[in-house]
């Protein structure tokens, strides 16, 4: 089975290596391309190792419907073991990424607060951010203030255009909120935290988190 996966990779390597060799010269842009010979079939180990090093890593969501030899899990593995900002890609929907409009999905936490800053270098090229707090009357200690103020401010302090909005559910779920949300300003590129846990050696995304990667409509720059 390991051998079988391997032979996708191979027969697709000198395409994907000339795509790639391709968009970084059109771009004018300085690169390397590397190519693994990996030690495990987990495609994830391997990425993780890499992108240690790395300001950022991007990836592509896996299709359920392609047999590529990549596992179902590997943005899940990546993005919780990684320690390092991930920009997901879409798998279908538009995958361009374009900082015109950016949403921010914030409720304060640890990883919201650091995918925020993570994100910043994009965030001081965008034309708007939004700091979007999804259901803010649900928090007594809101009441009389306005959502993510206070994230809008700090990043204003940057040099970034932010303001803040609460956004309602409408009876659906966060994640889909957010997405609609997203939707609704044209956003170009979503940035959120990644909340999940561990169980066993298996990552397991909370509802937000996990409705987001799974009917992505723009690319979503995570932190976890």
């Amino acid at each position: 089975m390991f051998e079988g996966n391997r032979s996708f990779f191979k027969d697709n390597a000198q395409r994907v290596k000339q795509a790639f060799e391709a968009a970084m010269q059109a771009e004018g842009l300085s690169h390397d391309f590397h190519q693994v010979d990996a030690r495990t079939p987990v495609i994830a180990d391997e990425v993780v190792a890499a992108g240690r090093v790395a300001d950022l890593v991007i990836v592509s969501a896996t299709n359920p419907e392609e047999i590529t030899g990549v596992e179902r899990d590997f943005v899940e593995q990546t993005v919780m073991a990684l320690g390092r900002p991930v920009i997901v890609l879409p798998a279908k929907a538009r995958s361009a990424i374009s900082l015109d409009e950016v949403v921010i999905g914030w409720d304060g936490g640890r990883e919201a607060a650091r995918a925020s800053f993570d994100a910043l270098p994009l965030l001081k090229k965008a034309g708007k951010v939004r700091v979007v707090r999804i259901d803010p009357q649900k928090d007594p200690s809101l009441r009389g203030s306005v959502a993510g103020a206070d994230l809008a401010e700090a990043l204003a302090r940057h040099g970034v255009k932010a303001e803040a909005q609460g956004y309602p559910t409408d009876g659906q779920d966060e994640g889909q909120a957010l997405m609609r949300c997203a939707e609704d300003a044209g956003a170009g590129l979503i940035v959120m935290g990644a909340y999940g846990h561990s169980r066993l050696a298996e990552f397991i995304f909370g509802g937000a988190t996990r409705f987001v990667l799974n009917r992505l409509v723009c690319p979503v720059l995570m932190s976890h």
